[in-house]
């Protein structure tokens, strides 16, 4: 069944290309097209131009055989009467027929004169024929063909026949003229002239034939260079896409020129630039997080085991279970950073807000890091300078933000060094800037800081324990109200990073990644 409807889909040019034993590509099925068009149209072109030489020919033939009718018309009524239009011999008969295959022979015809009955009586065969007992000797070529009654009967009503008809089993071109004597019609004019193709027609059409046969080569050539060019940008994005199938990004198209297909192979490169980037991304998420569970789960299981076969004394136990305990927080927070980047990124994180005050939230989450704060003995600055800020947001995803960012401050600050806190209540918007001294950020990093699985080079990730992923979060939940986060680094010992929300909750169908 499967197989039936595929021959079904095959299209003319496959088939063509088939017959032809071409294999069945875009530049086979592009050059076969255009060929076929353009042949075709050579064709079309050049039966009009035979028809309408042959045409043309046809009308100037008719036009010349009617001239020479009225001619010899206009001759034999002052030369013959009734009584002259039989066989019988004359002089007069005999000029007459040597007038008519003179004509004849001029205009490729044959003229002749018939009576009233359409009997040919004379023609350009009796000329220069001895008569037999005072009559003209008989005619092998007129003495069976037989004028048409309604030929005659058109001489006759119309005055005149320009016509095509069958004569003698010949479509032929007649003309014919009456021949009056005393205002009578005694007998008819005829020149007949076999249709066809003319030797004008002839010669064009072998011209036509021999221009159209290098035409078409030249125009095959083109069209296998033109076609060539086209299609190579097309051919060269499959073969990057079959590369970046099995995970190779490296390979280019080559662009070149400014149009349409340019335009594409452009775009293809940047495609391709932004997966190499998220592959490698994907490569460090992967070698990060794996590193992040194993050395926790290495630490609990050697702790558990230490606790279970008694190599752990009891008095070492609860701080151990200590240790078990941080390790577990720590996974905890690294599964629910990444189970919130997919349900924000799907848009399937549920917005909450409401009104709260955004100073008093950034005081509590400070609370949390107060032991870590006094380890390194962070100077803590610029609270003293809080009041109230309220703002319409979603509590929970705001705190995930500043939390992150406060971690991010604390991890990276020296000892003894200190973390600065700027709150900004604008006309319409919150800003929260959070400056730490420490290692600062190269400028070329600044950009790339807030994407997914980046983390900024080895000075700064020593003692750095997650997945890139903590100020990604802190983009995209930011973002979700409609607000914009920045990172600054005015010298090597400090960092800045800041956000502005604003007061009135702007919800936002998808973040910009």
């Amino acid at each position: 069944m499967s197989e039936k409807t595929d021959s079904k889909k095959t299209s003319w040019l496959d088939k063509l290309a088939a017959r032809l034993h071409i294999k069945s590509n875009i530049f086979t099925k592009y050059f076969l097209t255009f060929g076929v068009i353009f042949l075709a149209l050579l064709i079309v072109l050049g039966v009009s131009l035979v028809l309408l030489v042959n045409n043309y020919t046809a009308a100037e033939r008719t036009a010349l055989l009617r001239q020479n009718v009225e001619s010899i018309s206009n001759t034999i009524e002052g030369t013959l009467i009734t009584q002259d239009m039989n066989y019988k011999y004359s002089m007069e008969k005999e000029l007459l027929c040597e007038t008519l295959a003179t004509v004849s022979v001029s205009i490729d015809a044959d003229v002749f004169v018939c009576d009233a009955d359409g009997n040919i009586i004379l023609c350009k065969e009796r000329a220069g024929t001895m008569p037999i007992y005072g009559y003209f000797t008989p005619c092998i070529v007129h003495d069976d063909i037989v004028i048409d009654s309604n030929i005659l009967s058109a001489v006759y009503q119309e005055g005149e026949i320009v016509s095509t008809v069958s004569v003698g089993g010949k479509t032929s071109f007649v003309v014919g003229e009456p021949i009056y004597s005393d205002g009578r019609i005694i007998g008819t004019i005829f020149a007949i002239s076999e249709t066809g193709f003319y030797n004008l027609s002839l010669a064009v059409f072998r011209i036509f034939l021999i221009s159209a046969f290098f035409c078409l080569i030249l125009a095959f050539i083109c069209l296998y260079y033109l076609t060539k060019k086209m299609v190579t940008p097309l051919q060269q994005m499959s073969k990057a896409a079959k590369q970046f199938a099995v995970g190779d990004f490296s390979y280019r198209v080559k662009v070149e020129g400014d149009d349409e297909l340019a335009d594409l192979g452009r775009a293809f490169n940047d495609m391709a630039d932004a997966l190499d980037v998220l592959e490698s991304s994907r490569r460090s998420f992967v070698s990060n997080v794996s590193h992040e569970l194993k050395t926790p789960m290495t630490s609990i299981a050697g702790f558990i085991d230490g606790i279970l076969d008694g190599t752990v004394s009891k008095d070492k136990q609860e701080y151990y279970l200590n240790i078990v305990s941080m390790e577990i927080k720590r996974l905890s927070r690294l599964v629910v950073s990444m189970l919130n980047m997919s349900k924000i990124e799907s848009g399937d994180f549920e917005m909450k807000p409401r009104n709260y005050d955004i100073a008093d939230q950034i005081i509590h989450i400070l609370l949390t890091f107060e032991q870590k704060i006094e380890e390194k003995q962070i100077d803590i600055r610029g609270l003293d300078a809080f009041e109230p800020t309220y703002i319409v947001a979603d509590p929970d995803m705001i705190y995930q933000a500043i939390y992150n960012l406060i971690d991010n401050a604390v991890k990276f600050t020296n000892e003894g060094g200190y973390i600065q806190f700027t709150l900004s209540n604008n006309d319409s918007t919150i800003e929260l800037k959070i400056k730490n001294s420490g290692t600062g950020i190269k400028k070329e990093e600044l950009s790339r800081v807030f994407e997914r699985f980046y983390k900024v080079d080895k000075s700064r990730s020593l003692d750095a324990k997650g997945a890139g992923l903590g100020l990604y979060l802190v983009k995209l939940m930011i973002e979700m109200h409609a607000g914009r986060v920045a990172a600054e680094s005015e010298s090597e010992d400090t960092a800045e990073f800041s956000f502005a929300l604003p007061k009135q909750y702007t919800p936002v169908v998808k973040p910009e990644r």
